[in-house]
């Protein structure tokens, strides 16, 4: 019984074998069929290893975010910290305190061919009588100002920019100007230490921007018989940019009521 199994089993393979090589039809037919099946194994296999890449993606995530909430926890405490302080200062003081205002503004067009320090800007919210300070990805990028009843964008690296700047860890005190390549600080005092390498940043006390708005790090320094000069590298080509913040500086502290 057994080999008789086994021969009608054998007869079939055989069969099989050479109706495949003998008839074409059903070569293609088998073969579709052989294809079908690879094909579904492939997609499924796709499907399989996409799952766990997506699995492994999604856990590499969340280990990368709570990197990120675990560093930044700190200055979240110190944030709210500082808020606390500030606010008691304040009642204690009788004072209200008024943040600066962000207003988004676009480039249109150069005010001079010439000329790509100075730009025309869609400013909806200008206000003629103020002078604004000009943002571009958090760094300082230049002021707005009234010319010809319009807002005009002046980048900092047109010379007749002037910010009041602090330099390097110590605050050392400076002005910078543009020079349409890079920055120039003078009138930094000859006993105050500053290096090649320190960044520059706003120290707020011109009333064009408040204090601690990154411009550039230092590149090069030129002693004079009384004073120092730095040139610096802004950290960004505000020529580039077709959108800006415009910053309104007048913060005042009021009186309450």
């Amino acid at each position: 019984m057994i080999k008789n199994r086994f021969f009608l089993l054998l007869f079939l393979i055989v069969l099989f074998i050479v109706s495949i090589n003998i008839v074409p039809s059903f070569k293609r037919e088998v073969l579709r069929f052989s294809n079908t099946i690879k094909l579904l194994f492939l997609t499924y296999k796709d499907s399989v290893e996409e799952t766990i890449q997506k699995h492994f993606n999604q856990k590499r995530k969340i280990e990368e975010l709570q990197k990120r909430v675990d560093t930044l926890k700190p200055y979240a405490l110190m944030a709210i910290n500082y808020q606390k302080e500030l606010s008691q200062l304040l009642n204690e003081t009788n004072l209200n305190y008024h943040h600066p205002s962000l207003f988004l503004v676009r480039a249109l067009s150069f005010q001079k061919i010439s000329n790509y320090t100075r730009l025309w800007v869609d400013f909806k919210d200008f206000n003629k009588s103020k002078i604004y300070g000009l943002i571009y990805k958090g760094y300082t990028a230049g002021i707005i100002k009234e010319e010809e009843g319009n807002p005009l964008a002046i980048l900092e690296l047109d010379p007749s920019i002037a910010i009041s700047v602090y330099i390097g860890p110590f605050k050392t005190q400076g002005v910078i100007f543009g020079n349409y390549k890079n920055m120039i600080i003078k009138y930094i005092q000859k006993f105050n230490s500053i290096k090649i390498g320190d960044e520059v940043e706003t120290s707020g006390k011109d009333g064009v921007f408040p204090m601690g708005i990154k411009i550039g790090k230092v590149v090069d320094i030129k002693e004079h018989e009384l004073y120092n000069e730095a040139t610096v590298e802004p950290y960004i080509k505000p020529t580039e940019a077709k959108y800006f913040y415009a910053i309104d500086t007048h913060i005042q502290l009021k009186a309450k009521k």
